[in-house]
């Protein structure tokens, strides 16, 4: 048998003298602790951390934090991956094949035979490549690109939906910590008035069921307050996992400038045209409905033959005629019938063909109607902005003016003064952050950074590389 595997293999050559020997063992140790130091660099329990953010927080700093591998972002990344991988593994359907095949055989031959000898035992080399398969492989692969293509609009989707998503969380602490100072100033003025309460009970000047009244309008402040301090922690939690860093909360937050909500906006039926051309939804199902095409003519290309070369190199113990050393084959072979295989597929691609039709038609018609609505929540949204400036400019001068009359020593209503100048800016918080996040659907629907409300600097995408393992 050896003999056989030396006549159609080569041997590994071994090096000559003690000197190459020596180095050869001297080197072993050396693997040995290369191979330790690799793994144990390389061991995912020594992945890095992510640097802490900074306080104050930014909303420049926590779009920048973005994690790439958020699940929200990673699953996406893996079917993008998958799509390659799959790709990878069309265009290699036809690639070269090289088989040996070793077979120790005894036989009993007659006693007629003119080969007596009982040791048949044989070895091939076997060479074998499809030349051509008239269309097959080829609509695999376009199949393949195309899934790749409409994974990787996927991927792009889901990166500016974490986008979005982050700045919502951004802005619920923003109006969570505004909501607490507005419930902390109620409190305190409640508190004084109950204060001021009991000694004027003390002295007659008021009844038991005016106290009461004014311990119940504490009370409640007191809880609206502890309500407050809930949603503190809530929404910088709600932050944190939308960072992919689950227990880093942020102490203080900065209230983000929005240059852009002011920026003008394209007429409905120029937003169409560009979510047509360049929606990350639209373009997968694009690219779907393309591969499915692809994938029905692989299917109906299954009927088609096949160019193939084949070579073979053989060494046999028992030798006749008939046993050649070497054959070279260019064949053809012809599918005569294949049952309703290929029919049942044909059948399955053109549903899944018209579904995906279908979609994107529907898809269509909820971003027409998706962008109209950001639209008209958009032009609202920019005249309560105009209102929320009129009031924030009232609620200043009142509080300006209830001041004033304090420092006279003038009956004034000083604390709801102030309680009222914040809750004004509360709302105008409110209606700039929604607007933001308004043009920021814009933004996922057209895929035109253009029109989010954030400085240019900050108008990107979460990045697209892998992330450190």
């Amino acid at each position: 048998m050896e003999s056989l595997l030396s006549k159609v293999t080569t041997r590994i050559p071994t090096l000559p003298g003690s000197n190459a020997h020596k180095r050869v063992n001297s080197l072993r140790g050396l693997h040995g602790f290369l191979l330790v130091f690799l793994l144990g660099h390389l061991s995912p329990t020594r992945a890095e951390e992510p640097a802490p953010l900074p306080e104050p927080l930014t909303l420049e700093a926590a779009l920048a934090a973005i994690d790439p591998s958020h699940p929200l972002v990673a699953s996406a990344r893996s079917r993008a991956k998958l799509a390659k991988a799959n790709r990878a593994q069309a265009g290699a359907d036809n690639d070269l094949n090289l088989d040996l095949t070793i077979e120790g055989r005894r036989v009993e031959p007659d006693d007629s035979s003119l080969y007596p000898q009982k040791d048949d035992s044989r070895a091939r080399l076997t060479l074998s490549k499809t030349l051509y398969d008239f269309g097959r492989t080829a609509n695999r692969i376009e199949a393949a690109d195309q899934t790749v293509t409409a994974d990787s609009a996927s991927l792009a989707l889901a990166m500016m939906e974490i986008r979005r998503t982050v700045m919502q969380r951004y802005f619920d602490v923003v109006l969570a910590d505004l909501e607490a100072a507005t419930a902390n100033e109620a409190m305190s003025i409640a508190f004084i008035r109950f204060d001021r309460g009991k000694d004027r009970y003390e002295l007659g000047e008021i009844s038991d069921v005016d106290l009461a009244a004014l311990e119940d309008s504490y009370q409640t402040t007191l809880i609206d307050r502890q309500q407050a301090e809930t949603r503190q922690r809530l929404t910088r939690n709600q932050l944190a996992l939308a960072l992919n860093r689950p227990g880093q909360l942020s102490t203080t937050v900065d209230e983000p400038d929005l240059p852009g909500n002011t920026a003008a906006l394209p007429d409905f039926e120029t937003l169409v045209e560009e979510a047509r051309s360049n929606s990350p939804v639209l373009k997968t199902l694009k690219a779907r409905q393309a591969a499915a095409n692809s994938r029905k003519k692989a299917a109906r290309a299954e009927r088609n033959p096949e160019l193939y070369l084949q070579l073979e190199a053989a060494e046999y113990r028992k030798q006749f005629g008939s046993r050649d050393p070497f054959t070279a084959i260019l064949g053809l072979n012809i599918p005569l019938y294949q049952g309703s295989r290929v029919d049942a597929d044909l059948a399955t691609e053109e549903a899944r063909l018209q579904q995906l039709k279908s979609d994107s038609l529907a898809a269509d018609y909820q971003i027409q109607q998706a962008l109209l609505e950001q639209l008209q929540t958009i032009e609202v949204l920019q005249q309560q902005i105009k209102q929320a400036e009129i009031r924030q400019d009232y609620r200043d001068l009142y509080l300006d003016r209830s001041r004033a009359r304090y420092d006279l020593e003038i009956k004034s209503d000083l604390g709801d003064a102030m309680v009222q100048q914040t809750a004004a800016r509360l709302f105008s918080r409110k209606i700039a952050f929604q607007l933001a996040l308004a043009r920021e659907e814009l933004v996922i629907l057209t895929a035109n950074p253009a029109y989010s409300a954030l400085p240019p600097t900050t108008n990107t995408s979460v990045t697209t590389k892998e992330p450190t393992p």
